[in-house]
C-alpha cells in the first residue's frame, strides 16, 4: 500500500490487516500519530479492560504504509442505516 491510498482512510472507521493481525478501528495520520505513537500512521480502538471492566483506548503504531496489507472503510451499524433510510421515507410526500 502507498501513502496516498493510506491518506485516502484518514480518520476514518477502519478494517485492516496489518502483521497477520485484523484490527478495526480509526486510522490516526500525520501530526497526531507522530505525537502519540511515533510512527507515520497508527489505529485506535476501545476495549474493555477485564479487571476494571472499563472502556481502555488502545493504539498500534504502523510504521509505513507498506506495512499494512489490506484496509477497508467498516460499514455504519446496520441500525444507522435503517434509521437514515427511515427519516429519508418519511421526509417524502406523495406529490
Amino acid at each position: 500500500m502507498t501513502d496516498d491510498e493510506l491518506e485516502k482512510f484518514a480518520g476514518a472507521n477502519v478494517r485492516l490487516v496489518f502483521g497477520g493481525q485484523t484490527l478495526v478501528g480509526k486510522l490516526i495520520t500525520g501530526y497526531e500519530a507522530q505525537i502519540r505513537v511515533k510512527a507515520p500512521y497508527s489505529i485506535q480502538w476501545y476495549d474493555v479492560n477485564p479487571s476494571t471492566g472499563t472502556n481502555e483506548e488502545r493504539l498500534a503504531a504502523i510504521p509505513t504504509a507498506g506495512a499494512v496489507e489490506s484496509i477497508e472503510f467498516v460499514d455504519e451499524p446496520e441500525e444507522t442505516a435503517t434509521e437514515i433510510k427511515d427519516v429519508a421515507e418519511d421526509a417524502q410526500t406523495p406529490g
